[in-house]
């Protein structure tokens, strides 16, 4: 994909964020589309307009901005995106579900899974073998660190393995840096630990490869908790 600017560019559209350092680029006359808990309230006035409202999926404030019947086919891409925002509905709450119901219609969710897993794994053989020697730590909570070869493989592993396995946390080998994946009641304990980290976003450590440092430091926020 590539950025192609218009001349004169009339409006912005930010989506799934409140915070102007996530933009690429300075931006004048935008209008936002959020449902993160507002911290940057100067930038959120200044904006053309708003349509924010703290949920766990943005795609919910999306349809409500919607007016009249959908098409079935663009109710199902709502359906797809409420099940990848909710990390396959594991984080999805009531409202959530209730929502879904709109958007599935006479879709079956086997349908949602196929699109979006079918084939993301690419080297099958190889990421069989990283997985066959996922490392495990006990501590207050149990955490694997798995080498994964791209977001695809890691995320496969989140999906399928964490459960089984009684995992609180993953832990990536990525080839740009650590991935940190944990279950939602853990998130401001663990998200605390990757303070020290400056290059990062969310649970994506950019700046580090050594996922011991990393291990470290949320064993000792968790230790302390």
């Amino acid at each position: 994909m590539s950025n192609r600017f218009p001349p004169k560019i009339q409006l912005f559209f930010i989506y799934d964020t409140p915070d102007p350092q996530q933009l690429p680029f300075c931006v004048s006359h935008y209008c936002i589309f959020d449902h993160h808990n507002n911290s940057h309230k100067e930038f959120v006035e200044k904006a053309f307009y708003t349509h924010t409202r703290l949920r766990s999926a943005n795609v919910l404030n999306l349809y409500d901005l919607s007016r009249g019947d959908l098409p079935e086919d663009v109710l199902f891409c709502f359906a797809v995106a409420l099940v990848s925002e909710t990390a396959f509905l594991r984080t999805a709450c009531s409202e959530d579900l209730m929502y879904l119901s709109k958007f599935i219609g006479r879709h079956v969710l086997e349908d949602v899974f196929e699109l979006i897993l079918e084939e993301r794994v690419r080297d099958i053989h190889g990421f069989l073998a990283r997985l066959s020697k996922i490392e495990i730590v006990d501590s207050k909570v149990r955490i694997g660190i798995v080498e994964c070869k791209d977001d695809d493989e890691f995320l496969c592993v989140a999906d399928m393995a964490m459960y089984p396995l009684s995992l609180s946390v993953l832990l990536g080998r990525m080839p740009w840096g650590v991935w940190v994946y944990c279950k939602k009641k853990l998130v401001q304990k663990v998200y605390s630990a990757l303070r020290c980290f400056e290059d990062r976003k969310a649970g994506r450590i950019y700046e580090t490869r050594d996922v011991e440092v990393v291990l470290n430091a949320i064993l000792e926020t968790l230790e302390r908790s």
